[in-house]
């Protein structure tokens, strides 16, 4: 297991290393993040020249590349133009509201996806196994954007059940914590809701699939013939070899949950890092979009190594590879 987990970091480390590389140099594909100040008349050249030494725009791409691993090893993702602060700290400052819509969202989805999914694979066949399908494809064809877009309509727009946008209703005091947190929830539902029902239905598919496979295997036929409980071999045969490959498909899903509410925060208005990569595009704030996909390398990398080690806890077999 010491081996296993020596290589999965040091292959970590260099991944994470080889990202950071493409990032930067894609970012400077993307032309001079000062461009748009240097045509506003208002501003001078020297000022524009000041500004580049600042940020280290002047200096040869080398030395700009080592400047930018070592302040990034050192907490600083660069200063936003826009926002005027501090990359990390509007990052800190929004990452909060994103990951206390996406983990619980997540997670909910995830159980009903894994516990419904092996249901209707072991019913394979049937009509309800049809039912969820039908569906299921439906919304996974659906992108959230306009999934939410239907929900907003209708639940705020004509029930007028829930509000339009943001994470609290603005410029309204809170005399006591517990107005502020029913205020927040109030608006939590709705966005929260389409998360958890997109999320389900959307891997729901793919669960029962991998468990109609797992129903064809010789083991399983054997368990059956030998007369063993239908609950037994479900839980035993069944769920147990559908784990490895759900908790992979699954398990990825909290590896993109700085952009996985990109769409849905966006309609909802919602304070998180997806409405901040929404505006980092939208504004052309060249180190906070730059940051921000640090970010989310970081987690991915964080979360394909949490899903390596479980994966070497259910097979054992996988720390030899």
């Amino acid at each position: 297991m010491k081996a296993f987990l020596v290589r999965r970091i040091y292959t970590s480390f260099i991944t994470f290393i080889v990202v950071i590389a493409i990032v930067f140099l894609l970012a400077r594909m993307t032309g001079d993040p000062l461009a748009e100040l240097a045509n506003d008349p208002r501003i001078s050249p020297a000022t524009i020249a000041a500004l580049k030494a600042a940020f280290g725009l002047d200096r040869p791409l080398h030395e700009q590349f080592v400047n930018y691993v070592v302040n990034l090893f050192r907490g600083d993702l660069g200063y936003s133009l826009h926002y005027k602060a501090p990359v990390f700290d509007i990052i800190m400052q929004k990452l909060p509201y994103t990951l206390a819509l996406l983990i619980p969202s997540i997670t909910l989805s995830n159980y009903l996806a894994y516990t419904i999914g092996i249901e209707i694979g072991w019913r394979r066949g049937t009509r309800l196994d049809s039912v969820f399908m039908s569906v299921s494809m439906f919304i996974r064809s659906t992108p959230y954007f306009w999934l939410a877009i239907i929900f907003l309509f209708v639940f705020s727009v004509q029930l007028r059940l829930t509000p339009i946008f943001g994470a609290v209703t603005p410029g309204k005091s809170f005399s006591l914590t517990w107005d502020w947190i029913s205020d927040y929830l109030w608006h939590y539902i709705l966005p929260f809701f389409v998360m958890t029902f997109r999320g389900f239905l959307s891997e729901l598919i793919y669960v029962r699939n991998v468990v109609v496979d797992v129903l064809g295997e010789d083991f399983v036929t054997t368990a059956v013939a030998k007369g063993l409980p239908e609950k037994y071999v479900k839980r035993k045969y069944v769920a147990r070899n559908a784990m490895l490959p759900i908790v992979t498909v699954l398990g990825m899903r909290y590896a993109f949950i700085i952009d996985g509410a990109i769409q849905t925060e966006t309609v909802f208005s919602y304070p998180g890092t997806g409405r901040l990569v929404y505006e980092a595009i939208f504004n052309r704030d060249f180190w906070l979009l730059q940051g921000a996909v640090v970010i989310l390398t970081m987690s991915v990398i964080v979360v394909n190594f949490i899903i390596d080690l479980l994966y070497a806890y259910l097979d054992p077999r996988v720390r030899y590879r």
